[in-house]
Order: structure tokens, then sequence, then C-alpha cells
């Protein structure tokens, strides 16, 4: 009876222990989990972080630099757009903005404007501008996909894709950008319409030596004449197209 008796007890301190054991390492791994779920948190946390600060770094030092070694900041983007991929998207959306609000004012300044004498006029002008409002806010993407499309079928080797090209011609033409901008201040008079259209004339001369630079650093060529050569037969069949375009009665 005696023999029965410790038996039983011995066998109900071995499944005590193996409860207590089992509990132990289930309250173990639960903790092991817990703590690694935190840390692949903080981690996480940490990444984007540094993403942001590195992106937010990287429109820092392309706007200051930019004045500086245009075309190193220029090469920069076309070997690595995605690290400039903000200052791509403000550059575009700057210069698509800009011309939304002049063609807004345009419209609201021939609304008010007398000139219309019949309702027949009234509507025909103001269809009239508001299809050069859309004309104007699709011109900044016509001129980037057209253009980086006659680069990337020139472009032998395909060392850049299309993307990547488009991306390094949206930052060349950061000075267009800039105009577009800066001429929303001639709706105010006169002779800050002066000003700001001698302005459009000197970012115009800028942009065009920044495609330069962007087609340069795209070839990744190092002569300057054959660089000059690429430039004349793209810009040439540009304007060739833009010419047609006349044709139809679409300017941009």
């Amino acid at each position: 009876m005696e023999e029965n008796n410790e038996q039983n007890n011995n066998a109900n301190t071995e499944e005590v222990k193996e409860e207590i054991k089992s509990t132990t390492n289930e309250t173990a791994k639960e903790e092991t989990k817990n703590t690694t779920n935190e840390t692949a948190k903080a981690k996480g946390t940490k990444t984007k972080n540094n993403n942001s600060n590195n992106a937010t770094g990287a429109v820092k030092e392309f706007f200051v630099n930019i004045f500086k070694t245009p075309y190193d900041e220029v090469k920069k983007v076309s070997q690595a757009p995605k690290k400039y991929w903000i200052v791509v998207v403000i550059i575009f959306a700057t210069w698509i903005l800009a011309e939304l609000i002049g063609g807004i004012i345009s419209i609201v300044s021939n609304v008010m404007d007398a000139q219309y004498w019949t309702s027949a006029t009234y509507f025909r002008n103001s269809f009239r501008e508001i299809l050069s409002m859309f004309t104007a806010i699709l011109t900044p993407a016509v001129i980037i996909a057209v253009i980086s499309l006659i680069i990337f079928l020139l472009m032998k080797n395909k060392k850049k894709n299309y993307l990547t090209i488009a991306s390094t011609l949206i930052v060349a033409y950061a000075p267009v950008a800039t105009a577009s901008v800066i001429s929303l201040l001639g709706n105010i008079n006169s002779n800050i319409s002066k000003f700001t259209s001698s302005y459009s004339g000197l970012c115009s001369v800028l942009t065009a030596v920044l495609v330069y630079f962007a087609i340069k650093a795209l070839y990744e060529e190092k002569e300057d004449n054959k660089v000059i050569k690429t430039f004349f037969i793209t810009m040439a069949i540009y304007y060739a197209f833009v010419f047609v375009l006349k044709l139809f009665g679409l300017y941009i």
C-alpha cells in the first residue's frame, strides 16, 4: 500500500515537473517572439527614418549644388534617379501647377473682360481658354515624353531606361519650371511682365545647357563633338514634331 502511494506521488511529481517545464518553454518562446517583433518594428522604423533623411538630404544637396556644379548634379540623377525621385517630383509638380494656375488666371481674366458682346462669342472664347489651359497643363508631360523617347530611340546600346532618361530631363527643365512660376507675377502689371518675360528667356537658355549636360550624362559620352551632334539631332527631331503639332493648331 505504501509502495503504491509512493509511486503515485512520484508520478504526480513528474507530471507537475512536466507542466512547469512546458509552461516555462511556452513563456520563453512567447517572450522571444515578442522581443523579435519589437526589434523588427524598431528596425523598420529606423530604416524608414533613414530613407526619409536620405531623401531630404538629397533634395537639399541637389538644389544647393545645381548652381555650383550643374553637370555633376545632372549626371548624379542620370546614374541614380531613385535617390533623387523627390527632386524630380517637386520640379515636375511645380511646373504643372504653375501652368494650371496660369491657365485659370487667364480664363478668369477673359471672363471678366467686356469683350464678349454675344453669348455665342462668350462661350466660343471660353471654350478656347479652357482648351488652352488643358494644353498648357499637358505641355510639360508632352515635352519630357517626346524628348525622352527621341533620346531612347537614338541610344544604340540602351545604356539607360526610359524612366531614367525622363527623370534626368525633368531635372534639366528645372529653370523652365521656375520661369512658369515667376511668369504668374506678370499678371500684376505690364512692368512686371517685362521682367518675367526676360527671365523666361534666360531660363530657356539655361535649360538648353542643362539638356545638353543631360544628353552627355545619359550617353556617358566624353567627346564634346559627339555630344553636340547628338544634341542637335535630338532637338531638331523634337522641333520638327512641334512644327507638325502647330500645323494642327496645337502649341506647346
